[in-house]
């Protein structure tokens, strides 16, 4: 964890990565809320508003902030892999967290496990088995999401513990 919170200091310490750590959570926020309102048949943004109390509300925060701290860490790790690159430091290569964007990706969507009527909507080619399943199991899907979350911010942060020992820039 230690990595994770260097990660986010270093990564936020920046103006335009804050900025951008901002509006990339407003962003996955409404996402997150309009696939919510979109996939219900019938569903509007205000009766979505009304079925959701306040641990809905935190989880679907929860999710925007992590996913925007993942994708933050990510663009603050490519850019300085691709200074790297530039300066002729060996090995940069483009997409490094791949099983960290995995999990962060596979959290999101089950992420609408927030909403029962949306896990039918999304979920329903899975058929009604799993879909009761998911319904039922609400709480442990949404604490899966948020480990995977965990799991892609550790990964992504775990680079920025290393030293590159040709170049000697710290990551």
């Amino acid at each position: 964890m230690p990595n994770v919170l260097t990660a986010v200091k270093k990564t936020l310490s920046d103006r335009r990565y804050s900025a951008g750590f901002i509006v990339i959570a407003a962003i996955v926020f409404s996402l997150l809320f309009w696939i919510q309102v979109k996939t219900v048949p019938g569903n509007s943004g205000r009766f979505q508003i009304a079925l959701f109390d306040w641990l809905d509300w935190a989880v679907l925060v929860a999710i925007a902030v992590l996913n925007a701290l993942f994708i933050t860490i990510e663009i603050h790790a490519f850019n300085l892999n691709r200074s790297i690159a530039k300066a002729g430091g060996v090995g940069a290569g483009l997409i490094t967290g791949g099983i960290g964007t995995s999990s962060s990706v596979l959290a999101s969507i089950f992420s609408t496990a927030t909403c029962s009527l949306c896990v039918s909507a999304i979920f329903g080619f899975l058929g009604a088995n799993s879909v009761v399943f998911l319904v039922s199991n609400r709480g442990y899907v949404i604490m899966i999401t948020l480990l995977l979350l965990l799991l892609s911010l550790y990964l992504s942060g775990k680079r920025f513990g290393r030293t590159c020992n040709e170049c000697q820039i710290k990551l």
